[in-house]
This record gives C-alpha cells, sequence and structure tokens, in this order.
C-alpha cells in the first residue's frame, strides 16, 4: 500500500470485491448442508423430499455462484489494473532516481544485478499487488466467516477441525521466527544476483571468450557462481525442510481428527438424523478450509523473498543524489572554470582529481590530454555532474554547477562518448534524440553536416532503418550518428571524448570535418590521444596522476613541458611505424 499512491481506493475496492466473492463461494457450502439435511430429515419420517422445499436454497446456490464469478472477476480486474500502472509508476520512478545518482552506483553494481531490481524485484510486486494482496484478503475472510459459522453449527466439532490447523500455524511460526530462515532468502537472492550478472557479462563477452578462453577455465567464474546459487539453494530448502513437512502434514489432517470425534458423537447421539447432517458438513467444509488457510500461508513465506527484492528497490531510492543547492539558476553564459577541484572515486582512497584549477574561456576550443589514468575524463564526467566533486567547485558562466538543475546543465551540454551508443530503433529517432521537437529536415541537416546523410541513404530504408547488429554500420558510421545527435541538440558546450579512437582514417577524416561544423561558436572540450588532431586548440591541459601538470598553446607546452614534448614524440613514432619483414642470410 505504501507504493500503491494514488492507486490505493483501486486496491481498497478490488480487495472489498475479493471479500465479498468468498463470501459467495462459501455460500453454496451451507445451502448443500440445509439441503442434506432436509433430505436426512424426510428418509428419516419415511417422507419424500420435493422441489417446492429446497427452491430457496436452490436459488440461492446458483446466484451465489453466479455473484463469485462476478465479484471476483473485477477485483481482478481492478487489482490487474492497478498493479500494472503501479509498476510503471515505480519503474518511471527507479529510472529518474538513476538519472540523479552518481555514477559510481553503476560501476559498483554489476548490470545483471541492476537488471534484476529493474525486472524481477518489481515484478514481484506486481504479482503480490495483482494476486497475492486479494488472495490474502479472501483468505482471511473465508476462514473467519467458515468459522463463526462452523460453530455456530456444532462448537465441538468446530475445535477439533481447527486443533490440527493451530498445530500447524506454531509449527510454521516456529520456522519463520529463526534467526537464519530470513539469512537463508537474502544469501539465496544475493547468489541469484551475482550470477545473473556474471551471466549477462559473459554473453557480453563472448567474442573474446571464444578468441581467447578455448577450455572451460574461461567459464571458471560463472562454474562458480552458479554452484554458489544452487548451494544457497540447496541450504534454504534443507533448513526449511523438517518446519515445512510437519506443517503441511499437520495442515492437511483435519479428517485424521474429525473421524474420532465423530464416531464418539454418533455413539452418544440420540438419534442420527441431528447428528449425521453435522458431520458430513464438517468433512466436506473442513476440505474446502484447507485452500484459502494455505493460500495465505504461502504468501507469508513468499514474503520473505519479496521483502529482500522491496529491500535492494529502498536501498535504490535511498542512494545519495547529486546535489541542487537553491532551485535551480539558469545558464546565460558558457565560460567553464575548475576551482581547486579535487575527487576520488568511491571507494578507491586515490584522487582522480587533485586540487586542478583551470578557465576555459567561452567560445574556446580546449584538449585534455596525458597518459592513461591521468584524469582527463573525469574532468568531463565531474563538469557534467555524474558524480558530485570532494572539494572546490565547477562553473559555467559563473554559475555553480549544484545551483543548476540535471534538465539545465544536459540541455547545455552535448557529449560524443568515445564508445557512442546507438539505441535499437530507427536511424531517425536516434539523431532526434538530440532535439525531439525537431522536423525530419533538421535531422537530415544534422546528418548533413556529420557526414552521415549518403551512407543513411545507402540503407534499404534510409532514415526509418532500425539500428542492429546486421545493419552493417561501422564503428566510425555510428559514431558520425552520434555526431549529429550533438549536432541537431546545439548546445553552446561541446565534450568530446577520445571520439576518433576506432576510426579508420577515411572515417576519421569525415569525423574531424564534421568535429569542426559542431564546434563552431561553441566551448569546447576535446579529450584526445591523437596530440595531432589537438594542435590547433586554443588551450592544451596536460594531465598527470591528477594533477594538471601544464596549459598553454602547441608551441608553448613543447618548449615548457617535459611529458606533453614526450607525448607528441612518442605520437610520431606512432604514426610512422611500418611493419617489415628481416630477411637473414644463412652463413655457408
Amino acid at each position: 500500500m505504501e507504493l500503491a499512491g494514488t492507486k490505493k481506493t483501486g486496491l481498497t475496492a478490488a480487495c472489498t470485491l475479493s471479500v465479498l466473492s468468498s463470501v459467495c463461494k462459501i455460500i453454496p457450502f451451507f445451502t448443500i448442508y440445509e439441503i442434506l439435511k432436509k433430505l436426512i430429515q424426510s428418509y428419516a419420517a419415511g417422507g419424500r423430499l420435493s422441489f417446492a422445499d429446497v427452491r430457496t436454497l436452490v436459488i440461492l446456490t446458483a446466484v451465489s455462484a453466479v455473484l463469485y464469478g462476478v465479484f471476483a472477476y473485477a477485483s481482478a480486474m481492478l487489482s490487474h489494473g492497478a498493479a500494472f500502472d503501479i509498476l510503471y509508476e515505480l519503474r518511471m520512478k527507479l529510472m529518474e532516481k538513476m538519472g540523479r545518482i552518481s555514477s559510481g552506483y553503476y560501476t559498483a553494481n554489476t548490470r545483471g544485478s541492476i537488471k534484476k531490481l529493474l525486472i524481477e524485484d518489481v515484478e514481484q510486486i506486481e504479482v503480490f499487488i495483482a494476486h497475492s494482496m486479494c488472495e490474502v484478503a479472501a483468505a482471511i475472510a473465508t476462514p473467519l466467516l467458515t468459522i463463526v459459522v462452523l460453530f455456530i453449527v456444532d462448537w465441538r466439532l468446530t475445535l477439533v477441525s481447527l486443533l490440527p490447523i493451530i498445530c500447524s500455524f506454531v509449527i510454521l511460526g516456529m520456522a519463520l521466527k529463526k534467526p537464519d530462515g530470513a539469512k537463508h532468502q537474502q544469501n539465496m537472492a544475493d547468489a541469484k544476483a551475482k550470477m545473473e550478472g556474471t551471466i549477462v557479462e559473459y554473453i557480453h563477452g563472448m567474442s573474446v571468450i571464444k578468441i581467447f578462453g578455448g577450455t572451460k577455465n574461461a567459464f571458471k567464474r560463472y562454474e562458480t557462481d552458479l554452484n554458489d546459487f544452487t548451494k544457497a539453494v540447496h541450504d534454504t530448502a534443507y533448513y526449511n525442510a523438517n518446519g515445512m513437512g510437519l506443517y503441511y502434514a499437520f495442515f492437511g489432517a483435519q479428517v485424521l481428527f474429525l473421524l474420532p470425534a465423530a464416531i464418539i458423537m454418533l455413539n452418544h447421539a440420540a438419534s442420527y438424523t441431528e447428528v449425521l447432517p453435522k458431520i458430513l458438513f464438517f468433512l466436506v467444509i473442513c476440505a474446502g478450509l484447507k485452500e484459502p488457510l494455505e493460500n495465505m500461508m504461502n504468501v507469508s513465506i513468499d514474503s520473505t523473498k519479496i521483502n529482500v527484492g522491496l529491500k535492494r528497490i529502498d536501498d535504490l531510492l535511498a542512494e545519495p543524489e547529486i546535489t541542487l543547492v537553491g532551485s535551480g539558476k539558469q545558464l546565460t553564459a558558457y565560460d567553464i572554470s575548475f576551482e581547486n577541484v579535487s575527487f576520488a572515486y568511491p571507494g578507491s582512497g586515490i584522487n582522480a582529481c587533485n586540487e586542478v584549477s583551470s578557465r576555459l574561456p567561452q567560445g574556446s576550443c580546449n584538449a585534455l590530454v596525458g597518459p592513461s589514468g591521468g584524469g582527463k575524463s573525469t574532468i568531463a564526467q565531474l563538469l557534467l555532474h555524474f558524480y558530485e566533486v570532494n572539494t572546490g567547485e565547477i562553473r559555467i558562466g559563473g554559475v555553480n554547477i549544484n545551483e543548476v538543475t540535471h534538465a539545465e546543465l544536459v540541455k547545455n551540454i552535448a557529449y560524443v562518448f568515445q564508445d557512442s551508443f546507438v539505441f535499437h530503433d530507427t536511424i531517425e529517432n536516434n539523431i532526434r534524440m538530440g532535439n525531439e521537437t525537431a522536423s525530419f529536415e533538421q535531422v537530415k541537416a544534422a546528418a548533413i553536416a556529420a557526414n552521415i546523410h549518403e551512407t543513411i541513404m545507402a540503407l534499404p530504408d534510409g532514415y526509418q532503418t532500425v539500428v542492429a547488429d546486421n545493419t552493417g554500420l561501422s564503428g566510425g558510421e555510428k559514431q558520425r550518428i552520434a555526431i549529429a545527435r550533438a549536432m541537431l541538440k546545439n548546445a553552446p558546450i561541446i565534450v568530446l571524448d577520445e571520439a576518433t579512437t576506432y576510426a579508420d582514417a577515411e572515417n576519421e577524416a569525415k569525423i574531424q570535418e564534421a568535429f569542426s561544423r559542431l564546434s563552431k561558436g561553441k566551448t569546447v572540450i576535446m579529450i584526445a590521444h591523437r596530440l595531432r588532431t589537438i594542435q590547433n586548440a586554443d588551450n592544451i591541459l596536460v594531465m598527470n596522476e591528477g594533477h594538471l601538470e601544464a596549459v598553454g598553446r602547441h608551441d608553448e607546452l613543447m618548449q615548457s613541458c617535459a611529458l606533453y614534448r614526450d607525448m607528441v614524440t612518442a605520437n610520431e613514432r606512432r604514426d610512422t611505424w611500418t611493419m617489415r619483414k628481416e630477411v637473414q642470410s644463412n652463413a655457408s
């Protein structure tokens, strides 16, 4: 009900209808009992039972059966409708939350565990709301109403019928109260999440495994995680075996208790006519009493597993969000300044950026260079507020990014990633992500500017081609689609993260030409390993082990920064290397 939000009224109505359907469901038992009693009394009196004697009971039975169907159907419709609405709202809430938390959450959790949270853990809530919740309401109402009527019919047989159920409840309660029970469920859920995360990882890396891991040793971690999950299931099952065995043994043992009591009552009865209908009625009704109570117990047992998933959902919703100070300011200027910025990735203990200070003027082209792990990508991610800086400030147009809403920030920054992600959607929709209100002509113009229009038109369905593994687009062509997306966005700040790393010579030339169009009049930050592509930048920032080692133009840094000079020399050697076969002569 806490998750239900605006759907609480619908769920309450669904539970009420479920209770009414359970009432209608048990009415036939009592009408049949009355018919049976009349039949036995007529037989004992030597008469015959006419339809007129039982007409009212027959009509009541038929009406209750119809109403049971109507109420059950209406309850199911309401509960399922509410469940799917709640799931939609919950998943949207989770996705919105994931956009507001630190990117460290995604490095600390595997894809499989996040998938399990968003799909399986949320799906369990749908099962509970759509089915179990109403079943619990009916499972409570049906036995209570039945027991009241049973006491009216015969209190002695009622107590005998309830005795095995009470024993089973006591046994189940003792089993559920064991402190290690929840621990076993938690271990099983954690082992499953770990196993699924490994499966997803291995699927994504299957090509590497096939090339480099030709033996079963390549699947060792998968096998280990699979065995851990199997062991967790085995341990949980054996831990619960004795308690659950006794629970089910007693729960279905009403007849074993009723038969001796019935024999005693018949032996001491003045007339079978009064006692026999009661005994037959209890034998029939107690068999039906088991089902709703069993449903309630199963839901109680499953709730432990559901609660594990709910805890994971609560943990995600409780993740600290990127700080927003104030109500959110608007950006009107686009110079960027880093003021004594320090940051360490959660759990690393090592500063990826250490007291970095620099100002990038509006409209300037700026390059971030340095050895791998020097802090280049971290600087860009901090600018995008993927993480919260530990100390210092980042300002855009004089405004601290903590004073800018996420929507305002991303509206003004276009990011072209090193591995540009292209969605399984049409090419038009992939480009249109940059500006969802853009016309097709604007999408086409962005594609032309990104040097990808001709490639798109050569595809069978043009802009309506769905991007998939068999589309035939190269990495460089997908990169130009991402550039077209950034062009359509037309943001005043552009971040290019190693965007030509995987491009061949032809694609690189086209990408560079697209970059020049994209960056015209914008504040640009380029993260680059190929230093010849950034030699004309207005500012080159040299990062090394988290420190900003030097800032300047290419000619200045060649004179003043040994690290930059060494990097340029290494790049030149890389760009001119050749492969040749060494010919050796055999001495006679």
